[in-house]
């Protein structure tokens, strides 16, 4: 029998008799540009382009690959282009293999194939070196559009690839480099941590059995990113994985926290060979020896294959969320009704405990699965009522991790040292300009002006009645569309409301703003009243450093480190 089959029939309190929580929570970025539409005199914009011109990313053309069988349906009409192409404007092509200088406009049958092998390798060659990240659809596009040629998908997938080869070197020694690039970085900035892991890995060569060394993953933190987020950052990390694009598919791992402006403030990443409880206890524990366990810290994840079990491992006893989202997708497909929508959703907005208990109350005697449920497959935080009052986020979603990925999706096509030299140069253009804004945009600011104009806008109009038994001592009542009446006693010295929404997001809540304005003068001023968290002296501390800026690849002084690192052992 369905979960929804087993629904209690007897009369539920209805989620509408406790009130809506009149005030949103924060809003997760999406993007990591708000700073550069707030601020757009301060981007720089010719080193912004520099380092999108470096490994630039080439969208997918919209080019189709028909199956071209039979000898690509006989060449493509023995003229190296389908029947519907008239022929008119045919490029000239000429080769000299041994023979004959090919009148122009005309093309031999016979030097097809190698006409397509010099295409393959030689104007390919240039379209990669201009666009390392450019995909084979829009190679394919490309080629097309100057020569007249249907290539293969796979061919041109595998000329990308030998193309590669010839301008970086060889894929299979491009892990060597790593070692190379860790030298050069904490050469370059000490107190940064690039660490490499391998293992061996042993095979049969002509029946002799024989072992290598393999990479198996890496991380990287940058110094002016764990000091920034130490001394800047409130203590909340959204951590989170995503495929990798190119020759080997592993997962780029990142941690990431947020400043004072709720901008995205990267901390650590790094790739891992696969997503699984060892890899994760890997990467965090290189990321606790560096940030330790601050107090407060907050973990929030998504349904990581392993990423849980590893939290709890190598952090245990720090608050460890869940995203909502996934969790409501989740139970979707198990309970559905209207109870379910009007419940779920609010029991994990609330920052009150009493609401929270009240909306798990009613989804438990409307089905008694709902709750076995969710103490076997969601036992971690999804709820406000539940977070600690230190760290000052109240996400509910990891939606910032996504906000990583997003950022620098463009660099998970390309060889791993130019990947994290890639991010490097973004984190260090983003750092600097950032450093521009507190520098000259905030100067005479005790709080980041942006946070206490917003909570100026929320203080206008607000309709509530207040009684004060003392100065800063008050019960605010609020009647909402159903005449039914709020009371909220709240302590401006103490800066408490008994919604929580104050101690949870570390900015006064709309009932504390109301009292603010009946005291007014000074003592009603927001900045009074805010966390530090949001202090302009934060925000410099935050970007206060910058990343190591570094030699290009051949100027490296190539390190060896006294064996082979051989690719990663593809199990695919």
């Amino acid at each position: 029998m369905s979960a929804v089959g087993n629904s209690a029939t007897s009369p539920l309190p209805s989620a509408h008799d406790v009130e809506v929580d009149a005030e949103p929570g924060e809003e997760v970025p999406r993007h990591d540009d708000e700073d550069e539409i707030l601020f757009p005199k301060l981007v720089d914009r010719v080193s912004q382009q520099a380092v999108e011109d470096e490994y630039a990313e080439e969208p997918s053309s919209r080019a189709r690959f028909d199956d071209t069988d039979d000898e690509e349906r006989e060449e493509n009409i023995d003229s190296l282009v389908l029947q519907e192409y008239d022929g008119e404007d045919m490029p000239t092509i000429e080769w000299n293999r041994k023979n004959p200088d090919l009148t122009p406009g005309t093309v031999e049958v016979a030097c097809i194939h190698y006409a397509k092998e010099q295409i393959d390798s030689d104007a390919i060659l240039d379209l990669v070196r201009e666009t390392p990240t450019i995909v084979p659809t829009a190679l394919h596009g490309k080629l097309f559009e100057k020569y007249k040629i249907n290539v293969q998908y796979m061919k041109i997938f595998y000329a990308k690839e030998r193309a590669l080869d010839r301008i970086n070197g060889p894929w299979n020694e491009s892990f060597q480099l790593l070692y190379t690039f860790k030298a050069e970085v904490e050469t370059a900035s000490p107190g940064s941590v690039v660490e490499i892991d391998k293992h061996i890995v042993k095979y049969k060569l002509q029946g002799k059995a024989m072992e290598k060394e393999c990479f198996r993953r890496a991380f990287v933190c940058f110094k002016a990113c764990w000091q920034g987020f130490l001394n800047g950052c409130r203590p909340y990390l959204a951590v989170d994985a995503t495929a990798l694009n190119g020759r080997w598919r592993g997962q780029l791992a990142a941690a990431s926290a947020v400043d004072g402006h709720n901008w995205l403030f990267p901390v650590a990443f790094g790739v891992l060979e696969v997503e699984c409880e060892e890899s994760w206890v890997w990467f965090l524990q290189q990321l606790r020896n560096i940030i330790g366990t601050p107090s407060g810290l907050v973990i929030h994840t998504d349904a990581c294959k392993g990423l849980e079990t590893a939290v709890e491992i190598v952090f245990p006893g720090v608050e460890h969320r869940e995203c909502m989202r996934h969790l409501a997708q989740n139970f979707k497909k198990k309970f559905k009704g209207k109870v379910y929508d009007e419940n779920l959703w609010p029991a994990s907005y609330t920052c009150s405990l009493r609401k929270h208990e009240h909306h798990l109350r009613v989804l438990y005697a409307h089905n008694t699965l709902v709750k076995e449920y969710m103490d076997e497959h969601h036992a971690k935080l999804w709820s406000r009522s539940k977070f600690n009052e230190i760290c000052k986020v109240d996400y509910l979603t990891n939606n910032l991790a996504e906000c990583f990925n997003a950022k620098f999706k463009s660099v998970k096509g390309l060889l791993l040292w130019q990947a994290f030299d890639k991010i490097r140069q973004m984190i260090m253009v983003k750092m600097a300009f950032r450093k521009r804004i507190a520098e000259t945009q905030y100067v005479g600011h005790l709080m980041l002006p942006s946070q206490i104009k917003a909570l100026h806008a929320k203080a206008r109009g607000l309709r509530m009645k207040c009684i004060r038994p003392s100065t800063y001592k008050a019960e605010v009542t609020y009647t909402d569309s159903k005449n039914r009446e709020w009371r909220y006693p709240m302590n401006l010295a103490t800066n408490e409301c008994c919604s929580r929404q104050w101690q949870i997001r570390g900015k006064p809540c709309i009932h504390a703003l109301h009292l603010m304005t009946v005291i007014g003068r000074e003592d009603g001023e927001v900045d009074k009243y805010c966390s530090e968290y949001f202090s302009v002296a934060k925000f410099r501390v935050a970007y206060a450093e910058n990343v190591p800026a570094l030699l290009g690849k051949d100027q490296w002084n190539i390190v060896d480190p006294g064996f082979k690192l051989h690719s990663p052992h593809l199990l695919y």
